[in-house]
């Protein structure tokens, strides 16, 4: 014989909903579990959360009336999808091809890198040295 449901009132559930609790935090204040919330109680906590959603849509839209300028921008962005330029932003443009290089032409690439890299610094006046590894920065 199956267990005697637990007599839950679903307007409360609602009521907790549209106050923002997720399942967790009614099912703590209801002394029962979170799924059992989740399971039984779907269209009440639709309803609650639709309640909050349109709460503070309202103190949104009468914040932009007042002219707040931070919840003019947050309105924008949101509903009309304004966005800010990133200042980090990079924009990398890739030719795809292959490049194969055996051991002793990778070798030679880089060794080539290096004396260019230093060849440059030396020039620079970042470095002095014979390119041998033997080098020092300057003062």
């Amino acid at each position: 014989m199956a267990r005697p449901l637990k007599a839950i009132d679903p307007s409360k559930v609602e009521q907790l909903a549209a106050i923002g609790c997720n399942a967790e935090e009614i099912a703590a204040v209801l002394d029962t579990s979170d799924k059992l919330i989740e399971r039984r109680f779907v269209p009440s906590l639709k309803k609650g959360r639709q309640k909050l959603h349109h709460l503070c849509k309202s103190a949104l839209i009468r914040e932009v009336k007042a002219r707040n300028l931070g919840a003019i921008i947050f309105a924008l962005k949101v509903y009309a999808g304004l966005r800010e330029p990133r200042e980090d932003a990079v924009t990398v443009n890739v030719n795809q091809t292959a490049v194969t290089l055996n051991p002793q032409q990778l070798k030679a690439n880089l060794v080539e890198l290096r004396r260019a890299i230093l060849e440059e610094a030396r020039r620079l006046d970042f470095v002095s040295g014979n390119g041998n590894g033997e080098t020092h920065s300057s003062p």
